[in-house]
């Protein structure tokens, strides 16, 4: 059974906390790639990713550099996990051939429907996902699946946890 993380960088893995660390240390705040990643939550995604073997999809704003950016920015920073691919800006025409309309015409486009879209093009019923994210950006069909950081300590140990046991139940 395939497993996802559809994974938010800002307030999740780059922490209001750990920024302010740098600052206060008169530290570069990132680097080429952007802001650095607060090095706890880079351990409790690596908790994550080696107890679900899920496999990373971006969400984060940071996509729009490309998955190709993506990929590098893991790579150059030794990232735990793979990141497979980035959501779509856009919901695909799969999602919205078994889309309710009648939800569909109350709903704003939100990271919630590019996440649903992306599962509808490329993951099998049985497919497991968690999203994380610090902005509840999601459908009320994802509430099960969402984890809510706080942007100053993004992920703990704690939500870790939940996330590993959404995925792993």
């Amino acid at each position: 059974m395939k497993k996802y993380l559809f994974l938010d960088f800002d307030g999740v893995l780059n922490t209001e906390h750990y920024q302010n660390v740098l600052m206060y240390e008169g530290k570069a705040l990132q680097d080429r790639h952007g802001a650095f990643f607060d090095p706890e939550t880079v351990e409790q995604l690596r908790r994550i990713i080696n107890e679900t073997n899920a496999d990373i999809v971006v969400s984060s704003s940071w996509k729009y550099y490309g998955l190709d950016a993506m990929q590098d920015l893991w790579e150059a920073r030794q990232m735990p996990g793979k990141i497979i691919d980035i959501t779509p800006s856009t919901v695909s025409d799969n999602w919205l051939l078994t889309a309710n309309l009648d939800d569909l015409a109350a709903m704003k486009p939100c990271k919630g429907m590019e996440i649903v879209s992306w599962l509808a093009d490329n993951a099998g019923k049985d497919a497991k996902y968690v999203i994380i994210d610090d902005e509840y950006v999601i459908l009320d069909s994802q509430v099960p699946y969402f984890i809510l950081t706080n942007p100053f300590d993004g992920i703990t140990q704690y939500l870790a946890d939940r996330a590993i046991h959404i995925l792993n139940d």
